[in-house]
């Protein structure tokens, strides 16, 4: 029997948790991400002691195989920062721990369906909440606390970030407009506005992606025959309208002008550049996890005056800092979950970060990151349970 069918309270604790580390990213200090870290860490040992370790599946082994990879880097002095090579490797461990624990959780169909429920709403509700802000706060975090920022979405530094979010929770929420239920109106509203607030926040990438998953989601919907094409039809023609209106509210200046750019990989093409002679130098090691940002200088090829923290391309920063094997895995754990999200398509929000990782750095926070890890939780417990219903019925027959 799973944990978290035996002690409920759990699985709640869990959600908690990662809402809290979300709603607490814009924290400069790390201390909010530890004790998100130390909490999550602590529940796991919890659920270990008290029972068996999870069904294996491939994405815990390769999720192992990442978690461990800073410390082999380490043991074999490869790291040229010990101290923030541990640091990633913590992350990794507490990414590794939350798809464990919510993998746990989502063995039993009901608790899965409404706690993905629980995150549209959450999604939606912090998309709202975030558009008020931007244009209310002066720049400030809740209206409160100083972000150097004219306008801020949400608990987001970067509006990228921001639409990293907003990818993951939109297909969630569109999924909830394609029941039947007398709320389907609310739901496709409330994807409207969190598509238009992507395009409000100017957020290229993001814009692009957030309107590329409500056809695609659709197009799944019309495969899984989860409605009439006329109805979906007019599901879509009802988002759209949505999004038009809340577009007409918020605006869209600030992409109009980023879209106006002479060159849209401006810095971006100079750190790819940058990132790929590292990979050049260290091809099997890399130079440790956590270790862009010091080694990046040796390898700079433009100065504007700014600290680069991020390579504003996760994959490239990835093999730059965990060599090609460390690439590899992280490529092959995309993979994955590809052919699961696109079934779903609840779950297209995953492919859509991985898209966006290209261009940006959303899997560098570990208030966003870990809802990739959730939702790819959910995924890994439906294919299970979609298998073992197969199974169970080739035996009946």
């Amino acid at each position: 029997m799973s944990l978290f069918r035996e002690h409920g309270s759990l699985a709640p604790l869990l959600g908690a948790l990662c809402v809290f580390a979300t709603m607490t990213i814009w924290l400069d200090a790390a201390y909010g991400e530890r004790c998100f870290q130390a909490s999550i860490l602590i529940l796991t040992a919890h659920a270990v002691v008290r029972r068996k370790l999870a069904r294996p599946t491939l994405v815990i082994a390769a999720l192992g195989a990442i978690a461990l990879w800073g410390p082999l880097q380490l043991a074999m002095s490869w790291s040229v920062y010990q101290y923030e090579t541990w640091v990633a490797a913590l992350r990794w461990t507490t990414f590794l721990a939350v798809f464990f624990l919510a993998f746990e959780a989502f063995q039993e169909s009901d608790l899965r369906r409404s706690a993905l429920t629980a995150l549209a709403l959450f999604g939606a509700v912090l998309a709202a909440l975030s558009t008020l802000q931007a244009y209310s706060s002066h720049g400030n975090y809740f209206w409160l606390f100083e972000s150097g920022q004219p306008d801020v979405f949400g608990p987001f530094q970067s509006r990228n970030n921001y639409a990293s979010f907003i990818e993951l929770t939109l297909p969630l929420v569109l999924w909830e407009g394609l029941g039947r239920g007398q709320r389907r109106s609310v739901w496709l509203a409330l994807a409207g506005m969190m598509a238009a607030s992507v395009i409000a926040s100017g957020s290229r990438a993001g814009s692009a992606l957030v309107l590329a998953e409500i056809p695609a989601v659709l197009v799944v919907a019309w495969l899984r025959r989860q409605l009439p094409g006329r109805q979906l039809a007019t599901v879509g023609a009802i988002v759209l309208a949505a999004v038009a209106v809340w577009i007409g509210v918020t605006g869209w200046e600030t992409l109009e002008r980023k879209l106006g750019a002479a060159d849209p990989f401006v810095n971006r093409r100079e750190m790819l550049q940058s990132a790929t002679a590292m990979v050049h130098d260290r091809p099997w090691t890399g130079f440790g996890l956590g270790s862009f940002p010091t080694v990046y200088p040796a390898y700079a090829v433009f100065d504007i005056g700014f600290f680069v923290n991020h390579a504003h391309n996760d994959w490239a920063e990835w093999a730059s800092e965990g060599g090609l094997p460390f690439l590899l895995l992280l490529a092959g754990l995309a993979t994955v979950s590809t052919v699961p999200a696109i079934r779903s398509g609840w779950g297209l929000g995953l492919i859509a970060v991985y898209a966006h990782a290209f261009v940006d750095y959303p899997m560098q926070r570990t208030g966003l990151a870990i809802w990739v890890f959730v939702i790819g939780a959910a995924l890994a417990a439906e294919t299970m349970a979609r298998a073992h219903k197969t199974r169970t019925a080739g035996r009946d027959a």
